[in-house]
């Protein structure tokens, strides 16, 4: 399950670096992140929360109270809000609102609550 999210964050830095550079192919790059990321939120749900809303939230409420000791699931809002913005990339592309929120997530969810580093 984790490297659909981890090859989901290096498709959709290229697609960054793709934008920058005026790629033709950029938008084809950001949606192949958002497939593979698609794929990441399908099999936690199905794998890991038995398609739980109640399950991700407490989930979510225990990461964030172990890492900031605050006892709130409601960082999974942002993540359906990640999940409903990031399309909106493909047909209004180089918005920089959406770019800054995108990447805020994958930090967030990369290196923050990812387990890759503990």
């Amino acid at each position: 399950m984790l490297w659909t999210i981890r090859l989901s964050a290096v498709v959709y830095a290229a697609a960054l670096y793709a934008y920058r550079r005026h790629h033709p192919h950029a938008r084809w790059l950001s949606a192949a992140a958002y497939v593979l990321y698609l794929a990441h939120v399908y099999l936690a749900f199905d794998q890991r929360y038995g398609w739980s809303h109640a399950a991700a939230y407490a989930e979510t409420a225990r990461q964030t109270r172990e890492l900031f000791g605050l006892d709130w699931g409601g960082g999974i809002y942002f993540n359906y809000a990640f999940t409903l913005l990031w399309p909106v990339d493909f047909f209004y592309p180089r918005r920089g609102w959406l770019h800054a929120f995108l990447i805020f997530m994958f930090v967030n969810g990369v290196l923050v609550f990812g387990k890759w580093w503990r």
